[in-house]
């Protein structure tokens, strides 16, 4: 089953936590969480792997007394078999390659204003997701098509994401966002689509971007993603960028059957939508 049933292993990392309690929650989650998943990422240590999951969201190790309680609330809302189901879907619509799908609670926030209620991250062999009890149905779709379709993307060029430059990983963002919007509707876009006009993103493009489009490297690129604070770059403006881009070359030249879109190079993308230069 392509949706690996991770609950066995948060079950068992409670367990290691009752019986080792001199033991540090965060080595016993790591052995009980990572190192099944070892045949997946051969490259890393599951101390490695540990160390990304829990910057992409996994539930804190201290968080491990009331982990199966949300793990529970997540079974009642059948979670695992609506993404089992959905992955299904995607991948023979997509015609996409074959992933592991694995899913745990996120981490919890001590603010109600930073609450992040889920996030995903896709790798050459797998795809997280990290969700909270709560969610709709379409936000757990709409997670699970974006990251999927990042791990389609990826295969089809045959390269990491830490492989890719900067015009690639604005495509990455914007193909994964933009398949959200074909398959369940503009409603469950996420909020960085709606944050800037053309016009304000196209002046910024024009200025940062395309002077900077070959650069490589998360370390470099990370900026023109996310934004900088007190910078040139305001939030989330790469993420905005790479999805106007995709939007509109699919109003110019769409629609596309499948697959197609994703199959689609950088260059061709951004010459045929209203970013080109």
């Amino acid at each position: 089953m392509p949706v690996l049933d991770s609950r066995i292993w948060v079950h068992q990392f409670v367990e290691a936590c009752k019986i080792q309690r001199r033991q540090d929650p965060y080595f016993l989650q790591c052995e009980a969480l990572c190192s099944p998943l070892q045949e997946l990422f051969p490259a890393l240590s599951p101390e490695e792997l540990h160390y990304h999951l829990l910057t992409y969201g996994l539930f804190e190790p201290a968080e491990w007394k009331g982990i199966q309680r949300t793990v529970q609330k997540m079974e009642n809302n059948n979670i695992w078999e609506l993404v089992d189901q959905e992955y299904k879907r995607l991948k023979k619509k997509w015609r996409g390659p074959e992933a592991a799908v694995i899913i745990f609670p996120i981490r919890r926030s001590r603010s109600v204003k930073k609450r992040i209620r889920k996030n995903g991250a896709a790798f050459k062999t797998a795809i997280f997701l990290f969700l909270s009890p709560g969610l709709q149905e379409e936000e757990i779709k709409s997670l699970l098509a974006h990251e999927y379709n990042h791990l389609c993307r990826l295969a089809y060029l045959g390269k990491e994401e830490t492989d890719l430059c900067l015009k690639d990983v604005l495509i990455l963002e914007g193909l994964g966002e933009f398949a959200v919007k074909e398959l369940y509707g503009k409603k469950w876009l996420a909020p960085w689509t709606r944050l800037y006009t053309f016009e304000e993103a196209s002046a910024i493009w024009k200025s940062i971007f395309i002077p900077s489009l070959t650069i490589e490297g998360k370390e470099h690129y990370h900026e023109f993603l996310y934004g900088s604070t007190g910078g040139p770059l305001p939030k989330w403006i790469g993420y905005s960028i790479g999805f106007q881009i995709v939007d509109s070359f699919y109003l110019s030249h769409g629609p596309f059957e499948n697959e197609e879109l994703y199959k689609k190079t950088a260059d061709e993308l951004i010459a045929g939508s209203n970013f080109r230069y």
